[in-house]
C-alpha cells in the first residue's frame, strides 16, 4: 500500500510540474532549479486618502505565481477621474540563496502619475518614509533578499480629470544572478 502511496505522489508531482510547464510559470517551464526566483505580490490598498480596503475579499495576487505576463497578479480598479490610489507591493525571493533583485517600475504618462512610492506598507503619505519613486521609475531600484524573505513598498499613483483612459502599471522583478529569472505584476488602472 505504500508503494501505491508514493506512486501517486509522483505521478501528482510529475503532473504537477508539466502543468505548470504548460502554463509557463514557475522555475521548471525556464528549465531552471529554484536556487533563485523573484515573486511579485499585489494588492488594492485603496483609492483617495488612505487605505480603507484592507481585509477580504481583497487579497494578494501573484503569490507563488512566476510569469512576466501579469497573469493572475494584476490588480484592477476603477477610479474616478482626478482620484488617487495605492497598492501594496511585496517581493519575495521564492529561491533557495541570497539574490539582488532590480525593480523595474512603470513611468506612469500625462493621465496617470506615479506620485510616491514607498518602503514599507502605508496606509497614508507618511513624511518620514523612504521615498524610492526616482529608482523605481529608472530601474535603479534594488533589494538584496535572503531565500524566503521579502520586502514591501506602497505604489501611490494619481489620476487627472481625464476620463475612459486605462493605463497598465507593470512592475517587473529580476534576478541579478539570473537574468532570464523574472516575475510581473499589474496595477490596472481605468477612469470614469
Amino acid at each position: 500500500m505504500r508503494r501505491a502511496t508514493t506512486g501517486s505522489r509522483v505521478r501528482i508531482t510529475a503532473l504537477a510540474a508539466a502543468l505548470a510547464l504548460a502554463m509557463g510559470v514557475g522555475p521548471a517551464a525556464r528549465g531552471q532549479e529554484a536556487s533563485t526566483q523573484p515573486d511579485g505580490w499585489i494588492k488594492l490598498c485603496g483609492i483617495n486618502i488612505g487605505c480603507v480596503i484592507d481585509p477580504p475579499p481583497h487579497p494578494w495576487l501573484g503569490r507563488d505565481v512566476h510569469n512576466t505576463t501579469g497573469r493572475r497578479q494584476t490588480v484592477s480598479v476603477d477610479l474616478n477621474d482626478g482620484q488617487g490610489v495605492r497598492f501594496w507591493i511585496t517581493l519575495q525571493n521564492d529561491g533557495t540563496e541570497a539574490d539582488t533583485f532590480t525593480v523595474q517600475g512603470c513611468g506612469g504618462t500625462d493621465v496617470f502619475i506615479v506620485n510616491r512610492v514607498l518602503l514599507g506598507k502605508h496606509k497614508d503619505q507618511d513624511p518620514g518614509a523612504e521615498d524610492l519613486k526616482r529608482r523605481y521609475i529608472r530601474g535603479t531600484l534594488t533589494f538584496d533578499l535572503d531565500a524566503g524573505e521579502k520586502v514591501v513598498f506602497t505604489l501611490n499613483m494619481l489620476s487627472t480629470a481625464v476620463e475612459g483612459v486605462t493605463y497598465r502599471c507593470r512592475t517587473n522583478f529580476t534576478s541579478q544572478a539570473d537574468p532570464t529569472l523574472q516575475d510581473v505584476v499589474v496595477a490596472r488602472m481605468t477612469t470614469y
